[in-house]
């Protein structure tokens, strides 16, 4: 369901629910003839499950039928159109598409365009729920490496590795620790400190994000990693999920969600909420990235106010083409050499 434009969400009880109905941008009855329904049923029983005919009717008349006029008929009351003779019935079928289609058109839900062009952070103060990394010397001139268009890409992919181990390293100094003392050899104790969370695990979003992995193995042993792939689809510009792995006991876990860069935020809330559904806790996932813009950052922010964001930069602006202004180019392209040939 993530990225789709259409959900179709179909059962008998279906309009039964008050919540569920209020849901349905388009509800559909498909309605068939009562004698129809019960021949499918003595066909289906008799030749495939083996029953008897009056073992059938008998249910059919005492059970069946009376449930469907008492809580599935009445139902249909609530049905924007109603179709007799099922999928059989082409006309209304192709009526329902054409609607479809014309009101996908006339909504027109583009989120990264609209994120994009109508920045709704201008004048609003930075979320507490991001973390900069102290813009020191050091950070300024790793960033000069990495966003120079000259940098060959031996040397970007070197000193992107740098940046990233820092962030990676910034992050975990804000997982919880507690207090730990320990006997130095010399026999004397030292008070320091100890993570208190046991289970951390790394999801990264494919394929920048996993560019950060190595750095992240490095510095926390025999640490488990999923991975997400989200793609921009062609037609519509819009993020699409298209792989997924999880490990299976994820909802126990502080998760730090990885992505090189992060522009309008559409990919990255995409991958918050499929977290959210696998039950991880909203306050145990960290978004971490070698650079933001500012309203993809506010976006994020605003969408899922427990998510804590860290970076080491956030520049201002988008342009048409969702790059980061100024940037550092297509992270991925620039980093596994899969950049456009200039005379293409």
């Amino acid at each position: 369901m993530y990225g789709a434009n259409v959900i179709i969400f179909e059962g008998i009880l279906t309009f039964y629910n008050p919540k569920v109905l209020s849901l349905l941008d388009m509800k559909v009855f498909v309605d068939t003839d009562a004698d129809i329904r019960l021949c499918r049923r003595l066909k289906r029983d008799i030749e495939q499950r083996g029953r008897d005919l009056e073992g059938v009717l008998k249910q059919y008349t005492g059970m069946v039928q009376p449930s469907f006029n008492h809580y599935i008929a009445p139902t249909m009351a609530h049905a924007d159109i109603i179709i007799p003779r099922g999928g059989e019935n082409e006309v209304a079928i192709q009526l329902i598409v054409q609607h479809i289609h014309t009101q996908l058109q006339a909504r027109g839900f583009k989120l990264r365009e609209e994120l994009a062009q109508h920045p709704f952070h201008a004048g609003q103060p930075r979320p507490d729920t991001v973390r900069l990394l102290p813009t020191t010397p050091q950070i300024r001139g790793l960033h000069t490496f990495i966003r120079n268009k000259d940098t060959p890409r031996d040397e970007f992919i070197f000193y992107s590795k740098r940046l990233i181990r820092l962030v990676i390293e910034y992050t975990l100094s804000l997982m919880p620790f507690s207090e730990k003392t320990v006997e130095t050899p010399q026999g004397v104790l030292y008070h320091g400190k100890q993570m208190s969370a046991n289970k951390i695990c790394g999801v990264s979003i494919l394929r920048a994000g996993e560019t950060m992995e190595q750095a992240f193995q490095d510095v926390c042993k025999d640490i488990r990693i999923g991975k997400i792939l989200i793609q921009t689809n062609l037609h519509t510009g819009e993020p699409e999920l298209f792989y997924l792995r999880l490990p299976k006991d994820i909802k126990d876990y502080k998760v730090i969600l990885m992505d090189a860069t992060v522009a309008t935020g559409a990919a990255a809330m995409m991958a918050i909420r499929v977290l959210l559904d696998h039950d991880v806790d909203e306050s145990n996932i960290l978004l971490v990235s070698l650079l933001m813009a500012e309203s993809g950052v506010h976006t994020i922010a605003y969408a899922f106010p427990k998510v804590q964001i860290v970076t080491t930069a956030i520049d201002p602006e988008i342009n048409d083409k969702f790059y980061v202004l100024p940037g550092i180019g297509n992270f991925g392209d620039r980093y596994f050499g899969t950049e456009p040939s200039e005379e293409c």
